[in-house]
């Protein structure tokens, strides 16, 4: 099939669709300038993510994984949505019933716009207290770069 019939055809199914999910990852966001983890040069090229990328870890050493965090929240402040999560952001006003999955932690979809988006793996500007699990929506870092303590308990901050 050619291009131009595939294109016509998507467009049609598109045109009568009641009910769309669409599931993103790292591919969306790496436009925007958000390295990915598996690509040459990616992140785990770099970092091995049982030393950072899960709770053990962090328990085991919350000062580097917060670094970490810390570089990858940096680095995603820094990049703008880009024209595939606004398009994502559109088709959710045009389809009555649009589910919208991600893999990133980056937050673009709803800065473009999209709402209700289903996240697997969270959301980097979100963090919670590993103690008592209260929910931490924007984290002021410390002049340290330590890990944050919770307002409520003293607990980490994840």
């Amino acid at each position: 099939m050619d291009a131009s019939l595939f294109s016509d055809r998507l467009h049609s199914l598109l045109e009568r669709a009641d009910s769309i999910a669409v599931l993103t990852g790292a591919g969306v966001s790496a436009e925007s300038g958000v390295p990915t983890f598996r690509d040459p040069g990616g992140l785990w090229s770099r970092f091995k993510p049982e030393e950072l990328a899960n709770v053990d870890a962090f328990m085991r050493n919350p000062d580097l994984v917060w670094e970490w965090y810390t570089y990858r929240r940096e680095l995603i402040a820094g990049v703008q949505p880009n024209p595939g999560h606004v398009a994502l952001a559109e088709m959710q006003t045009l389809i009555p019933d649009f589910t919208l999955v991600t893999q990133n932690v980056d937050n673009l979809h709803q800065r473009a716009g999209s709402a209700d988006v289903v996240e697997l793996h969270g959301n980097i500007e979100r963090s919670f207290c590993m103690d008592c699990r209260a929910t931490v929506d924007k984290i002021d870092l410390p002049a340290s770069k330590a890990v944050p303590r919770c307002a409520h308990c003293g607990g980490l901050i994840r």
